[in-house]
């Protein structure tokens, strides 16, 4: 590779977090990297882009100064971000747009590296569900942007057979595991766990919020939870989309009447090892549930498909939204508190193999 300027697209905070040691990596090795913000968690970014002290230049493409937390804010943000120039100057010498997963945002990197002349790299390609209704939209963006982008990187085996048919025509970057392992590992850092009998609980999906039903059921099984005392302490990290829903269906004052502690968003090292030191996770996030798979801590999925089963180990139950089911996982003894520990970094492996094309 000749050129040493690389464009990286961030959206959500789960975006950048699997992003962020590749980003260090490029910046260790001499790449001038261009992050250019669509402003999807505008607030939440903002703080962890603290973690590269200004060693990048960065770009801003929507006026946003929160968070999108709606779905209107979102079709609202979405026109404006996709109609606006998407020109960028001074990337003469980038050759490379990096995109990660399945959001918004890795849709609107894709149109822009396409309108600027750049390879597309497509970080977290191949997972698919088979099914276009879930996760929507998820399952139709990832499906997209890994025909259209230029190069795919992949952390699994079934990911790797997903896009075997693009062989022929496009670049594959292979990777032992995903690269949101080194987020984990670096955080903690050789940190002894500490269980504080706490039930940490993290909902955000589309698919989850939206449904007045489902998130009823899940405030149901955590006063059930809580009254059973089967945790000293739940505690529930809320995305601004989630108080909403949860404002909306008249749901706050029933989980604080029932001691179920609704927390803001924190940093991500802060909120590893705040789940670290967790007796249970319940989260339908698909970075956390890894998160989690990667630290064997005992976690509920609330989900009834995942796209990537290779990390669904003793400790991970994919619920289905069984109450039935949780709960007798719950009660369960964890499989193994030790960390999966790996020799090979898969951001390292990601970048030696991007710079080798």
């Amino acid at each position: 590779m000749k050129k040493n300027e690389i464009l990286y697209v961030l959206g959500t905070k789960a975006q950048f977090i699997k992003s962020k040691f590749i980003l260090e990596h490029l910046i260790n090795n001499n790449f001038k990297v261009f992050i250019l913000d669509t402003g999807q968690h505008k607030e939440i970014t903002s703080s962890e882009l603290n973690y590269f002290r200004n060693n990048f230049e960065y770009i801003s493409i929507s006026n946003n100064k929160k968070n999108i937390s709606s779905i209107f804010s979102m079709i609202i943000w979405f026109t404006k971000v996709i109609f606006s120039n998407n020109k960028i100057d001074n990337l003469k010498d980038t050759k490379y747009c990096l995109i990660h997963g399945d959001t918004i945002s890795t849709l609107i990197g894709l149109i822009i590296g396409k309108k600027n002349n750049l390879e597309v790299v497509h970080i977290e390609s191949g997972l698919r569900s088979y099914n276009w209704l879930k996760p929507f939209p998820e399952e139709i963006i990832r499906t997209l942007v890994t025909r259209y982008s230029d190069i795919l990187s992949v952390d699994s085996k079934e990911a790797e057979n997903n896009v075997r048919k693009y062989e022929s025509k496009k670049k594959i970057i292979r990777l032992s595991r995903n690269t949101i392992y080194d987020s984990v590992v670096m955080t903690l850092n050789d940190k002894k766990r500490i269980d504080n009998n706490t039930l940490t609980v993290t909902i955000h999906r589309t698919e989850n919020i939206y449904n007045k039903k489902r998130l009823k059921s899940l405030v149901n099984l955590l006063i059930k939870l809580k009254n059973e005392n089967l945790y000293s302490e739940i505690e529930w990290y809320c995305h601004d989309i989630t108080i909403n829903a949860l404002n909306k269906n008249n749901l706050i004052t029933l989980l604080k009447n029932n001691d179920v502690r609704l927390k803001k968003l924190i940093l991500h090292d802060n909120f590893i090892n705040k789940i670290y030191s967790s007796k249970a996770v319940i989260t339908d996030g698909g970075s956390i549930a890894e998160e989690c798979s990667i630290m064997n801590l005992r976690t509920v999925i609330w989900r009834d498909v995942v796209e990537n089963r290779e990390y669904l180990n003793k400790n991970m139950l994919l619920s289905k939204y069984n109450h039935d089911e949780i709960v007798y996982f719950l009660n369960e003894t964890s499989d193994s508190n030790k960390i999966s520990l790996d020799e090979i970094s898969p951001s390292e492996q990601f970048v030696e193999q991007l710079m080798s094309i």
